[in-house]
C-alpha cells in the first residue's frame, strides 16, 4: 500500500486528474535574505550535522534549543537586530562590514609616481562615527604652477596620480566636483562665492613630489559654522553622493540625476531641501524660496541691513537658488554635527532626486510647488509650521505627506546601513530621542517608535515610519500594530508612479502591485497613520 507523501507546492499547483490530496498548511517560504529561518528550518527537519549558533562563542549540538540565541550568519551577512534576521552586507564600493557597521576598507597607502617630478597623493576625510578616515572618491585634483596645468581625479579610495613633470613647485588644489555633482557653498554675506566651485589648496610641494603626504579633511572647532568645518562638509557630502548611487543599484531604486548642483550652507539645519530648479530649468522661478530660504536666514544672523546689502542679498540668493538642485544645511549643534547626520540628510535629498529621476517634471513641480506655497504661508524658520504646513490642506498636504514619507525613510534607512550601532543619537518627533550604545540602532529605532498621534509634533500627518513598518520583520505594538513584513526598498520604490499623488492611492498601488501580501493587514497598518 502506497503511503501518504509530502509535498511543498506553489499555491498555482493543480494536482492530476484522480489523485487524492489534501491541503495540510499555507506556508510562507521567506526571501533568501531570512537565512536563519531557513538554519532553523533545517535543524527541525534535523537535515543538518550540527547548528552553528552563537552564545559566547559556544557552537551548539544539533538538536539543542538555547532561548535567546542569535544565528551567527554566513559570510556575506551580519544579523540585523530591527528585522531580527541575517541581513546581507551591503556596504558600497570601498567598504566592508565590521560587525556593527559599513566601515572603508584599509588601504595601503597610494604607490609614488615613477618620477619624483610627478605628483601623487591621497585624500581623506575624516567620519567621526566609525573613527575611520575613507577616501575621498573621484574629486577633482588640479596640479599647477604658472601656465603648467593638469586636472586629474581621485579613485574610490582617494588616490591621485598625475602625468606631468613639474620640476620645483607645485600647488594641488581640490575641487569639489566630479560627473555627479558640483559642490557649491553659501556663507553669510559671501553669496558671490556661490557661483564657484568649492575648492581648498591643499599645499604647495617642491622635492620629492612622488609621495605628497595624505590630506584629511576633519574639524576640530567648536563651532559648526567654522570656514574650515565647511571643507570637511563638502568631503563627506561628495562621498555620500556616490554611496546613494551604490545603494540604488544594490536595492533596486532609481540613481538621482548626473551633475547635481548642491549648495552646503552654514547659515541653518533647516535650509535642506530638493527644489531641483537646475534640472527642471524652471523659468518662472519662484523669487519666494530665495526669500524664504536665503535672505530671511541671512536677515536673522545680521538683522540691521541697510538698503544696498538688502539688495546685494535679494540679487545674489535669486542667482544662486535658480542653480540650486539640493542645499544642504549643517549650522548645528556640535552633538548634531556628525558625520551620520550630514549623511542621513544627503540620503534624504537624493532620494527625493532619486523620486524626480523616476517620474520627471510634471508630478515633482507639483511635490515642489506644493511645499513652496507652505513655506510662503509659513515663511520664519522659527515658526513650527515651516516647511511643510499643519497637514490639512486638499491641495499641498497629500503630496507632501507621500513624497517626504520616502524621503525620512531613505534617509533613516540608508544611514544605517552605513553606520548601524555606530549611529548618533536620533530624534524625529519631541520627546523621542532614540540612543546609540547596547546594539541599538538609533536611524531605525526613530523610524519603529514614530507616532502618528504625537500632537506635540505638528508634523505627525507625515507618516515617517510606514515605510519601515512595511519591511520590517518585528510585529511591534507601540505605537503602531505592524502585522506587515516582507516588502522590499525596490517594492516601495516601484509603487512610486506617476499618477500616485496621494497616500491612499499609495495603498492601493502597494496592494495591486503586490497581491500575496494580506490587504487586510496592509490596509489596517494604513489606517493607522490615518490614511
Amino acid at each position: 500500500m502506497v503511503t501518504w507523501q509530502y509535498a511543498v507546492v506553489p499555491t498555482t499547483f493543480q494536482a492530476p486528474a484522480g489523485i487524492t490530496y489534501q491541503v495540510l498548511s499555507q506556508i510562507h517560504i521567506p526571501t533568501d535574505t531570512y537565512v536563519a529561518v531557513e538554519t532553523e528550518a533545517e535543524r527541525l527537519a534535523s537535515i543538518q550535522d550540527s547548528i552553528v549558533c552563537s552564545s559566547g562563542g559556544a557552537v551548539l549540538a544539533a538538536g539543542t534549543v538555547q532561548p535567546n540565541v542569535i544565528p551567527v550568519c554566513p559570510e556575506g551577512y551580519h544579523w540585523d537586530y530591527s528585522d531580527n534576521l541575517c541581513a546581507p552586507n551591503n556596504c558600497p564600493t570601498g567598504y566592508h562590514w565590521s560587525g556593527t557597521a559599513c566601515v572603508a576598507d584599509q588601504v595601503s597607502p597610494p604607490p609614488p609616481s615613477a618620477d619624483q617630478a610627478i605628483p601623487a597623493g591621497n585624500i581623506t576625510v575624516t567620519d567621526f562615527n566609525l573613527n575611520t578616515t575613507p577616501g575621498v572618491r573621484n574629486v577633482r585634483i588640479v596640479a599647477k604652477r604658472w601656465f603648467k596645468i593638469e586636472r586629474s581625479y581621485t579613485d574610490n579610495v582617494g588616490h591621485f596620480l598625475f602625468t606631468k613633470r613639474f620640476k620645483h613647485k607645485v600647488k594641488i588644489v581640490v575641487k569639489f566636483k566630479n560627473s555627479y555633482c558640483n559642490i557649491r557653498s553659501i556663507r553669510g554675506l559671501q553669496l558671490w562665492q556661490s557661483l564657484y566651485v568649492v575648492r581648498k589648496t591643499i599645499g604647495v610641494y617642491s622635492g620629492d613630489k612622488s609621495n605628497i603626504p595624505p590630506y584629511n579633511f576633519g574639524w576640530s572647532a567648536n563651532t559648526a559654522k567654522a570656514r574650515s568645518n565647511g571643507f570637511w562638509v563638502a568631503a563627506t557630502t561628495i562621498n555620500a553622493v556616490q554611496e546613494h548611487r551604490d545603494y540604488s543599484t544594490t536595492y533596486g531604486f532609481t540613481a538621482a540625476p548626473l551633475n547635481l548642483n548642491i549648495y552646503i550652507s552654514n547659515l541653518s539645519s533647516s535650509l535642506s531641501s530638493t527644489p531641483l530648479f537646475g534640472k527642471r530649468y524652471i523659468s518662472n522661478f519662484p523669487s519666494s524660496f530665495a526669500t524664504t530660504f536665503l535672505v530671511n536666514h541671512i536677515s536673522n544672523e545680521i538683522p540691521v541691513l541697510g538698503p544696498v546689502v538688502n539688495w546685494y542679498v535679494s540679487f545674489f540668493a535669486t542667482i544662486a537658488s535658480t542653480r540650486l538642485d539640493i542645499a544642504i544645511g549643517y549650522n548645528r549643534t556640535m552633538d548634531r554635527f556628525t558625520s551620520d547626520f550630514i549623511k542621513e540628510t544627503v540620503y534624504h535629498e537624493l532620494s527625493h532626486a532619486s523620486h524626480y529621476a523616476k517620474l520627471g517634471n510634471t508630478w515633482y513641480n507639483n511635490l515642489v510647488m506644493a511645499e513652496l506655497a507652505e513655506i510662503v504661508a509659513h515663511p520664519l524658520p522659527s515658526d513650527p509650521l515651516n516647511p511643510y504646513g499643519s497637514g490639512a490642506s486638499a491641495t499641498n498636504s497629500p503630496i507632501i505627506a507621500l513624497g517626504e514619507a520616502w524621503g525620512y525613510h531613505m534617509g533613516h534607512f540608508l544611514a544605517d546601513q552605513r553606520y548601524g550601532t555606530s549611529a548618533s543619537s536620533q530624534i524625529e518627533q519631541p520627546g523621542n530621542t532614540f540612543f546609540t550604545g547596547g546594539g541599538a540602532h538609533p536611524h531605525i529605532d526613530v523610524l519603529e517608535a514614530f507616532n502618528p498621534n504625537l500632537t506635540s509634533d505638528p508634523f505627525n500627518w507625515i507618516p515617517k515610519g510606514l515605510m519601515e513598518d512595511l519591511i520590517d520583520a518585528t510585529n511591534e505594538t507601540n505605537p503602531i500594530t505592524d502585522n506587515v513584513s516582507g516588502f522590499t526598498i525596490s517594492q516601495l520604490f516601484n509603487a512610486l508612479q506617476s499618477d500616485v499623488t496621494t497616500l491612499q492611492l499609495y495603498r492601493a498601488r502597494i496592494i495591486s502591485q503586490n497581491p500575496s501580501i494580506s490587504t487586510i493587514n496592509i490596509t489596517n497598518l494604513f489606517g493607522q497613520y490615518h490614511y
